[in-house]
C-alpha cells in the first residue's frame, strides 16, 4: 500500500529564476536556480549545485509579472535530480517580502 504524503500547506507550482545566496566563510556564493513550487512557508529549488543541508541562505525569486520576492531561510533537504542537479527544500525565516 502506498503510503500517503501529509503536508501542512498546499504546494503551488511555480517555475521562476531564482538566486540563491549561500554563505562561505567571510564570503558568499550566488547560485542561479528555479522553483520547482512553493508554499507560505517555504520553496522547492532547482539548483545546479548542492546546497549544504542546514545552511542558511538568502532568497531573491523573480515573478513573472516584475516583482522580486526575497527573504531568508533554513535549508532542509537536498536531493539529486535526474536531471544533473539538485532539488533543494528550503524554509522561510519569515514570510518573503515583495520588492518592485
Amino acid at each position: 500500500m502506498l503510503q500517503q504524503e501529509r503536508r501542512a500547506e498546499r504546494r503551488y507550482p511555480v517555475r521562476q529564476p531564482a538566486w540563491i545566496k549561500v554563505p562561505s566563510g567571510e564570503e558568499s556564493r550566488d547560485i542561479a536556480a528555479t522553483t520547482e513550487n512553493m508554499s507560505t512557508h517555504g520553496v522547492l529549488l532547482r539548483s545546479p549545485l548542492a546546497i549544504p543541508l542546514g545552511a542558511k541562505v538568502e532568497l531573491t525569486l523573480r515573478l513573472a509579472n516584475g516583482p522580486q520576492l526575497r527573504g531568508t531561510g533554513e535549508v532542509l533537504r537536498v536531493d539529486p535530480s535526474v536531471e544533473e542537479s539538485f532539488l533543494v527544500a528550503v524554509s522561510y525565516d519569515i514570510p518573503l517580502k515583495i520588492f518592485r
